[in-house]
């Protein structure tokens, strides 16, 4: 197994392009590529193990030939010979498209192709990385090559590489025949010394001896490649499936690690995105990337939520893509559209995946919040309460149960959500809003210390917290309208404005 980096396509084809370039130079004049005597070559792009031809319409990784629709393949050449600049939605529009009519959905969907297309992902945007309201960009190293073009390869006669003179036809134009030894000299023939003729291949064929020369060099060069080619990819296939191996396992740690805390959250957040980098086509690393970012977002633990939501969401596209009919991956698009405050889509996509994985109780906690935030407060209980009987023992059991325990605080069953929300605490001391609608329920009851160590608890977690960064709340007029008992509760336990 050789040692050392492994050869990259491009160094090798612009290896191969320059000892093309040397012999061609080094022939005799008159040795040349094709018939015209010029050459016939084409623009070649080449970047990591990609080579794109934009004349023959063809991608390659390696040897191998990547499919793609034209509009994506159109899209990957204007990105790469534009790449020096950001190229705009309306740019993209223009000239590919035409100017015709395009969504913004059709034209996500065709730079994802072209990401899936190049080994890329919109998590990851190793080659092309988009710009939030500008537009997207090729950043990948690319190489300009040039390439032999499909011309037939013209005849010795053609080519003038040599002449061939046939006596036969030439005996019309040649002088009279004369006796061997001799020369005519003022019409006088004259004997000449005795000379040796040289071999006829040496004097009508100067050139053989050096093309047969290029010829081997070239052959060698060849074999060397292909040899060292065949090195490399058993190298690269090694290394592929080390890394495949080590993102499972990656992806195993983080999902021993509940998400409760801010700490707990940046260390998945961390190993998953470690996981996908290593293997872009790992659809439950790329689900578990996703539930990262969005509990990170719901517990206001993200510094930038529009930038978090947008990586979230390509990832679970790319899942999606990947394993469209997975449990996780289904649970994960659930989760992103809450996020997004789609609350009626996040039910509808919910509730059909929940017909397909009836035993997984997080799709029902997700209704269960949707319809909370909808103000439908006894559709969601009864969606927590299944979630607690299909998985009693779940380490997301507080998750539910602070649900519960809020639904039972608006409808003013204090002591019931007192018992609630204590559970929640217990099993999730770091998550924190269990402990600040605990605060609010003591209060309500005049149980003052108890609601003052709550909410102490609570301020630890969130220093800086106000009673305004409880309302308005992120529901319908319906939730803001019960939301109004929990802030009064807040209020009693003694949260500033």
């Amino acid at each position: 197994m050789p040692e050392g980096p492994v050869p990259r396509l491009q160094d090798t084809l612009f290896f191969a392009h320059e000892v093309h370039y040397f012999f061609r130079e080094a022939a005799p004049k008159g040795v040349t590529d094709d018939r015209s005597g010029a050459g016939v070559f084409e623009l070649l792009y080449v970047f990591e193990n990609y080579a794109l031809d934009p004349g023959r319409r063809e991608l390659r990784c390696g040897e191998a030939a990547v499919a793609m629709e034209p509009q994506a393949f159109d899209l990957l050449v204007y990105l790469i010979r534009h790449r020096e600049h950001v190229v705009s939605r309306d740019e993209m529009i223009e000239q590919v498209w035409g100017g015709r009519i395009v969504s913004e959905s059709a034209l996500s969907t065709r730079i994802n192709a072209v990401r899936s297309a190049i080994g890329d992902s919109g998590t990851e945007q190793r080659l092309i990385k988009t710009l939030p309201r500008k537009g997207v960009r090729f950043v990948g190293d690319v190489r300009e090559g040039l390439e032999p073009s499909d011309v037939p390869a013209a005849s010795p006669s053609q080519s003038g590489s040599f002449e061939i003179i046939d006596t036969h036809e030439a005996n019309g134009r040649l002088p009279a025949p004369q006796a061997p030894g001799t020369e005519t000299i003022n019409g006088h023939a004259q004997a000449l010394p005795s000379v040796v003729p040289a071999p006829v291949e040496q004097r009508r064929f100067p050139v053989r001896r050096q093309l047969a020369a290029a010829i081997a060099a070239i052959s060698l060069l060849c074999f060397a490649v292909l040899t060292w080619s065949y090195f490399a990819r058993s190298v690269q296939s090694q290394r592929t499936r080390a890394n495949v191996e080590t993102a499972a396992k990656l992806d195993h740690i983080s999902g021993q690690i509940n998400m409760t805390s801010r700490e707990d959250y940046e260390a998945v957040r961390a190993l998953e995105q470690w996981a996908v980098n290593l293997d872009h086509n790992n659809a439950t690393a790329l689900a578990h990337l996703t539930f990262a970012i969005v509990t990170g977002v719901l517990n206001h633990w993200s510094s930038d939520v529009a930038g978090d939501l947008h990586a979230a969401d390509l990832a679970q596209q790319e899942a999606v893509r990947i394993a469209p009919e997975s449990k996780i991956v289904r649970g994960a698009q659930c989760h992103v559209l809450r996020a997004m405050r789609q609350y009626e889509a996040a039910i509808r996509v919910c509730s059909e995946a929940a017909v397909s994985f009836p035993e997984y109780p997080f799709l029902h906690k997700e209704i269960g919040y949707n319809r909370l935030m909808l103000g439908q407060f006894d559709k969601a209980l009864a969606e927590f309460l299944q979630a607690d009987r299909i998985e009693p023992d779940s380490r997301l059991r507080w998750s539910w149960d602070q649900g519960i325990g809020l639904i039972y605080l608006m409808q003013g069953q204090d002591q019931k959500a007192i018992d609630q929300l204590s559970r929640a605490m217990l099993e999730a001391p770091n998550a924190g809003h269990a402990a600040a609608y605990l605060a609010a329920a003591y209060a309500l009851v005049g149980r003052e210390q108890e609601a003052r160590d709550a909410l102490d608890h609570y301020l630890k977690l969130w220093p800086n917290t106000a009673l305004n960064n409880f309302g308005p709340m992120i529901g319908n007029a319906a939730f803001n309208n019960k939301m109004g008992r929990v802030l009064e509760g807040l209020r009693l336990a003694g949260l500033p404005q």
